[in-house]
């Protein structure tokens, strides 16, 4: 079982039609699961109904958040059946202008550069330099990006343009935690000040966003990290109390230790977070730590949704004390 990230989020706009955005969608390895069990038959409804989607974001190219549209492209009768419902797509992307497809069967690095060469194969229209700052209307919905920033971006295109044409199986995971659990300790027990941040390029370079929809704020952070977060979130207008007010806020990176700091996290009033991460997987995501922080940066209490609950998830639980928090095993949600 992989950790992974898709979300689909759906709408009636003021133009009275049903929109559909994307958000990645799911592990490139796990085509069964992740595609053809579940997200194709997400997509089989929506064209089923006539509709389209709108947008299909792509945070950022590691392998856990590709697979998607990666397996759609590469559903040749379905997507040439449907793909002219793909109305855009955002990814961030380098290269030194030679976009030949180039199939070197490897699965790492060039995961994100085929998804590229796939989609000018087929035409698809695709945005990039999606930076803080960027925003977008749909309907009556609006997509703010706070991250990455500009200096980001760069770090990011001038590794990729590094990478190009290179047969690297895999890259760096950064300040990814990993080795043992830390599902034993006591959520008293945690120095939840003690933050050491992911710098990884891949991770920095994920496009995190702010959805506005009839007063509703909800925060998508994908793989990012709380410096880049706060910044890009200091131009948005949303405060209340002197913190960020969401009304759903996508905890970053599965809950990694090294993505949300007690700061940043002591920063935002929500009332829903959502965790996508199963603790079965090589990073042992999520952290507890990340949970403890969340604890005590909630006084006056919250819900923690998971996408996937399961016996090892509820180890962080069991035997202790999580008073300010209600766990949740459904991340599905309606606003009205």
């Amino acid at each position: 079982m992989q950790y992974h990230d898709a979300i689909i989020i759906r709408f009636t706009g003021d133009d009275g039609s049903l929109h559909n955005i994307f958000v990645d969608g799911g592990d490139i390895n796990s085509r069964k699961f992740c595609y053809t069990d579940r997200l194709k038959k997400e997509l089989e409804f929506v064209f089923g109904m006539g509709d389209s989607i709108d947008l299909w974001v792509i945070t950022h190219i590691d392998n856990d958040h590709i697979g998607g549209l990666y397996h759609f492209i590469n559903d040749s009768e379905f997507f040439e059946t449907h793909h002219e419902r793909l109305k855009e797509v955002w990814m961030n992307y380098g290269g030194k202008g030679d976009y030949e497809v180039q199939r070197t069967g490897t699965i790492g690095y060039h995961s994100g550069k085929e998804l590229r060469d796939l989609l000018k194969e087929k035409r698809v229209n695709v945005k990039q330099n999606i930076i803080a700052g960027h925003t977008s209307t749909l309907s009556d919905v609006t997509i703010t990006v706070v991250a990455p920033d500009e200096n980001t971006i760069k770090r990011y295109i001038e590794w990729w343009n590094n990478k190009e044409f290179q047969y690297v199986v895999q890259t760096t995971d950064g300040l990814i935690k990993g080795g043992e659990w830390d599902y034993n300790q006591k959520f008293k027990d945690f120095n939840i000040e003690l933050y050491e941040e992911d710098r990884e390029v891949k991770n920095n370079s994920s496009i995190a966003f702010v959805l506005s929809y009839h007063g509703y704020n909800l925060l998508f952070s994908a793989d990012s990290c709380s410096s880049l977060l706060s910044d890009g979130l200091k131009n948005v207008n949303i405060f209340k109390d002197g913190k960020y007010k969401f009304d759903l806020m996508h905890i970053p990176h599965h809950g990694s230790c090294r993505n949300s700091s007690f700061v940043f996290l002591n920063d935002i009033i929500c009332p829903k977070y959502v965790i996508s991460g199963n603790g079965v997987n090589r990073y042992r995501l999520p952290d507890k730590e990340t949970i403890a922080r969340l604890n005590v940066a909630n006084p006056m209490g919250c819900e923690l949704h998971f996408t996937q609950m399961n016996f090892k998830l509820r180890e962080i639980f069991a035997n202790d004390d999580c008073r300010n928090i209600k766990v949740i095993d459904n991340a599905n949600f309606t606003f009205e």
